[in-house]
């Protein structure tokens, strides 16, 4: 639905921005992804002129564009981190593979995986994404850093059948078996995707920490221990 995901992403956005320009407030940090470069050799990095594939990807790259100019124009410090595949504990609503897979899992649901599963995903723990928003929040004398994009992910590239076989384990150790189906390829979905984070560790003093393999060993024992129903 490009038309919804306009309002919601570009109008949202704006809105948003301008509400800070009126107000008075000083910082503003942009929920980006990695969507706005497209199908690129990986790794992705913010010196990659965008051409998105999808909807989502220009909508994303028209927010991108309004905090830039509006820190050339009217000074509001905005930073814009292109969030890699996030994951972990507290996502219980998350449609994205991790989290919709251990529900369909418990569920003893088949999980469906687009394609042949050799598409490639850069995920990132939810710790490491919100150290990456505190330390973007928390900048002092950073000029460097105000109206930039940043990607913020594990700069680990894993694909769909390897994060399949690391869930499959850890359920199986929860007594929960995860039953895989393979499905059409989905328009726009790009084939590889992982980050170069140096950009982030250089001006924003941060980088990831946490593996996929302890990353998922937590997320599987959120919802497994009867945390993952809100």
């Amino acid at each position: 639905n490009p038309v919804s995901d306009m309002e919601n992403n570009v109008r949202g956005t704006l809105n948003m921005l301008e509400s800070a320009r009126r107000n008075g407030v000083g910082r503003f940090i942009f929920a980006s992804s990695g969507a706005p470069v497209g199908e690129v050799e990986p790794p992705i990095h913010e010196e990659l002129a965008a051409r998105p594939v999808s909807p989502y990807g220009a909508s994303k790259m028209a927010g991108e564009g309004y905090c830039s100019a509006y820190y050339r124009s009217f000074g509001i410090e905005t930073v814009s981190l292109r969030f890699g595949n996030v994951y972990g504990p507290g996502s219980s609503r998350k449609f994205s593979v991790v989290a919709k897979f251990i529900k369909q899992a418990m569920k003893g649901e088949p999980c469906e995986i687009y394609g042949d599963g050799k598409q490639t995903r850069d995920f990132i723990f939810v710790e490491d994404l919100l150290g990456a928003i505190l330390n973007s929040a928390g900048l002092r004398n950073e000029p460097d850093a105000w109206g930039e994009v940043f990607q913020i992910a594990s700069n680990r590239e894993h694909a769909i059948n390897e994060l399949a076989i690391i869930l499959g384990e850890e359920l199986k150790k929860r007594g929960v078996r995860l039953e895989t189906k393979y499905g059409p390829f989905r328009v726009g979905d790009v084939k590889r995707n992982y980050s170069d984070t140096s950009k982030a560790a250089r001006l924003l003093g941060w980088s990831a920490e946490v593996s996929l393999e302890e990353g998922i060993a937590r997320t599987v024992a959120w919802f497994c221990e009867g945390c993952g129903h809100e």
